[in-house]
């Protein structure tokens, strides 16, 4: 499967980057075109592993938080692969909005 490794900078600290991030991801579920299943589990206080389902395939994002950027890489599976570049600007993509967003603002979105 083929990897491709992404960043992304951020100016926050780093508890809110991270209180930004998990609160993103019911958000990301549902903006997978088609429809999706996103399952993200913490690894420590730095680490998430997201498994994107899409297509009856399975997107892996391994990250690391640090001070200054969320770092990984996106694994693809070769039926995808021809859409590597696609797909991982897509994650670049909605880590970004994720970092920018307000988690107070996004819980209030979610329905109860």
């Amino acid at each position: 499967m083929p990897r491709v490794p992404f960043s992304v900078t951020h100016s926050l600290p780093i508890d809110v980057a991270a209180q930004r991030l998990l609160a993103g991801v019911p958000k990301l579920e549902k903006a997978i075109p088609g429809g999706g299943k996103v399952e993200a589990t913490q690894i420590g206080e730095d680490g998430m592993l997201l498994r994107i389902g899409v297509m009856g395939q399975t997107i892996t994002v391994d990250s690391i938080l640090t001070a200054d950027a969320v770092g990984g890489t996106v694994e693809i599976p070769l039926v995808l692969a021809v859409m590597k570049g696609q797909i991982s600007q897509m994650v670049e993509g909605a880590i970004t909005r994720m970092l920018g967003a307000d988690p107070q603002k996004q819980a209030a979105e979610q329905p109860a």
